[in-house]
């Protein structure tokens, strides 16, 4: 469990240009108690949450699945921990814990170099990670400064982040990366580039991965703007008033790396292999998809509760629309599945999901939570447009605005509620944030689904057009 005060440790966080303490952030706070789920879970369902490793336990998140019911629990854990939030967090611990699972089986590629071991450096890392069940979030994505041009091309030197000297001790690195989701609260922070965006011949300096903590000196986070809204409470913004799960860019400024936290460093070839050969890619796939499938889920239910409560759901059309929903959410879930009954056993004996099945899911997921939020839009329409604030309930109007919006099939509280919420979670930046993180946290949706052209197995289909193209 994480306290609040933890996060008052020196780390440096700016906010609307000033540097702050993370503890005194209300949103900053709430978003923490959300995020505490993950430990509160092993303790309230350990049967699902955790397991024993030689006299000793830890979260399923840890566990190297070895058979499909492995990963079956596995995906049980990751759902509970969503449905606490709705879906709207996603880079709660059981992400990165999963990939550290098999980083440490898996690290073996990473060689060494006249400093140090990196492969036992990143065994050993994740092991630690493991012991302590450490919060740990990622830098992956470089700035997009300038995507036509090669990264060390760049006179500014924040195209990424790269190595500006080495010694016995460890290096030391300058540069930045976006968009790095949960890193204000989070413990640790893992740095490395991703496979889509290749390192080229004159990138060797750019071609590193590590661990450092959060609060290590030279490390600046540097937060975009918050989504809540303070002078409402959770009856006007239920989402984003409750969570902001922090994007924030991360500066390093000649920052000090010590060798036993360096996994990859100045090699070009083991740069662009990290994230795919260490087998945390599609680990921590698995668990993204199965959080996506309940953020899903979440929005498919707010719009049928919307046609309900403005008693729209007794017409054939809405009705069709809302069946659309419910049969995406149904082919969802029935990928998911057929990822882990499709899994195979890698050659290190890792019962490993299908990655075609998860592409499937990545590439096709953000369309039909748009979806989702496009029908409850067309739904709710002026109505959730017009609901008044909340505090008209309290205000000299009360007995006129609960008159005037009750109805036989909710009090005018319940209506309200639900209004604002599918306003949050439609049309607030809170909710355009959730639907722009669905479509591009996992990489571009066209390459995503040009690389799973390509590595389609058709055979069967193949061979029944060969049969019947033959002479």
């Amino acid at each position: 469990m994480h306290t609040i005060e933890q996060l008052d440790d020196g780390r440096a966080v700016y906010l609307n240009g000033q540097r702050i303490n993370v503890s005194t952030i209300p949103i900053f706070r709430r978003t923490l108690e959300l995020n505490n789920q993950y430990y509160r879970l092993q303790q309230q369902h350990p049967e699902v949450h955790t397991y024993e490793e030689d006299r000793q336990t830890y979260d399923i998140a840890f566990k190297v699945p070895r058979t499909l019911a492995d990963l079956q629990q596995k995906h049980q854990a990751y759902q509970e921990i969503a449905q606490s939030n709705n879906g709207m967090l996603g880079r709660t611990p059981d992400f990165l814990n999963t990939g550290m699972a098999v980083l440490a089986e898996r690290s073996a590629f990473l060689g060494r170099n006249r400093y140090t071991d990196f492969a036992a450096n990143a065994k050993s890392y994740a092991q630690w990670i493991k012991a302590n069940d450490v919060f740990i979030s990622h830098a992956l994505q470089n700035p997009q400064l300038d995507r036509q041009r090669a990264i060390n091309a760049i006179p500014s030197g924040y195209a990424g982040v790269h190595t500006v000297d080495r010694n016995q001790d460890g290096i030391f690195v300058s540069g930045a990366k976006m968009v790095n989701t949960m890193a204000p609260i989070a413990d640790e922070l893992l740095v490395f580039n991703p496979p889509e965006l290749l390192l080229e011949k004159g990138d060797t300096s750019y071609a590193v991965a590590f661990a450092t903590p959060i609060k290590s000196p030279g490390v600046k986070v540097i937060c975009r703007k918050l989504l809540d809204h303070p002078d409402y409470g959770t009856d006007d913004y239920p989402l984003s008033n409750a969570l902001d799960e922090i994007d924030a860019y991360i500066v390093f400024d000649h920052a000090f790396i010590p060798w036993k936290h360096v996994f990859v460093e100045n090699n070009v070839e083991m740069s662009n292999r990290f994230f795919i050969d260490s087998g945390m890619f599609i680990h921590t796939s698995h668990q993204d998809e199965v959080r996506g499938i309940t953020k899903l889920e979440f929005a498919t239910s707010v719009a049928i509760r919307v046609a309900h409560i403005l008693g729209l759901d007794g017409f054939l059309g809405v009705q069709e629309k809302l069946g659309r929903l419910t049969a995406n959410l149904e082919l969802i879930k029935g990928t998911i599945n057929r990822s882990e009954e499709q899994g195979h056993l890698d050659e290190l004996g890792i019962y490993t999901p299908s990655l075609q099945a998860l592409q499937a899911v990545r590439s096709t997921l953000p369309e039909f939570y748009d979806e989702a939020l496009k029908v409850t839009q067309h739904l709710a329409a002026g109505s959730m447009v017009g609901v008044p604030g909340f505090g008209e309930f309290t205000g000299e109007n009360s007995a006129l605005v609960t008159q005037a919006l009750t109805t036989d099939r909710a009090t005018a509280e319940e209506r309200t509620k639900l209004l604002n919420l599918a306003f949050d979670l439609t049309s607030s930046g809170f909710g355009q944030r959730q639907l722009m993180y669905e479509y591009y946290h996992g990489g571009d949706p066209m390459r995503i689904r040009s690389q799973h052209y390509q590595h389609a197995d058709l055979q069967a289909g193949n061979t029944m057009l060969d049969h019947l193209l033959k002479d």
